[in-house]
């Protein structure tokens, strides 16, 4: 990787650490490479911080980021889309599967609308099966300790970032409000 390259993942890190509200420093946590399950379903929108401890890694914009593994219905790598009438970046296009259609987000342009467009090789199909993230995803899912995770409280800027990891460090999604927002962003 180029030194400007580094520079860029640095600087976008470090913005994602300001996010997060300030709390104790906790002993870094033990992660383990568990083999790929399918994420099993929510039982509703909220984020549960217990108990969910699977999460996929992906890149996005170079930015590291964890989907937590019950929200997750199916990996594949990228397929044509179905092109959309919209002009926001992060709207990519649709994906139709065998229940219905997906709207298709980029998740690097979603991090940021100035990096849409980043090479995204997987499609990551939520569990509501209407949305869909198109990015690279990194590795087998990991499991975080209880304490691996700085929660964010108040979130008033990306309310989709539900805290930061340690151990691989890396954003956390919270996928709900992620797919609120995207509902808000009105990608037909």
């Amino acid at each position: 990787m180029t030194t400007s390259m580094q520079a860029a993942d640095q600087l976008v890190a470090d913005y994602l650490a300001e996010l997060l509200t300030p709390a104790a420093i906790v002993p870094a946590a033990v992660v383990q490479v568990m083999a790929f399950e399918p994420g099993r379903k929510s039982s509703g929108t909220e984020l549960v911080v217990e108990g969910d401890t699977r999460y996929l890694l992906c890149i996005a914009a170079g930015v590291r980021l964890a989907i937590p593994m019950r929200d997750v219905i199916h990996l594949l790598p990228m397929p044509p889309l179905a092109p959309t009438v919209a002009t926001r970046p992060i709207c990519l296009g649709r994906w139709r599967h065998p229940s219905g259609e997906a709207r298709v987000a980029d998740l690097a342009a979603v991090m940021s609308p100035d990096m849409a467009g980043s090479p995204a090789t997987t499609l990551v199909l939520l569990s509501d099966r209407q949305w869909a993230l198109a990015c690279t995803v990194e590795d087998e899912p990991v499991v975080f300790g209880p304490d691996a995770i700085q929660w964010r409280t108040n979130a008033t800027t990306r309310p989709w970032l539900a805290g930061m990891a340690k151990e691989p460090k890396c954003g956390v999604v919270d996928t709900a409000a992620l797919i609120e927002w995207l509902e808000r962003e009105e990608c037909p």
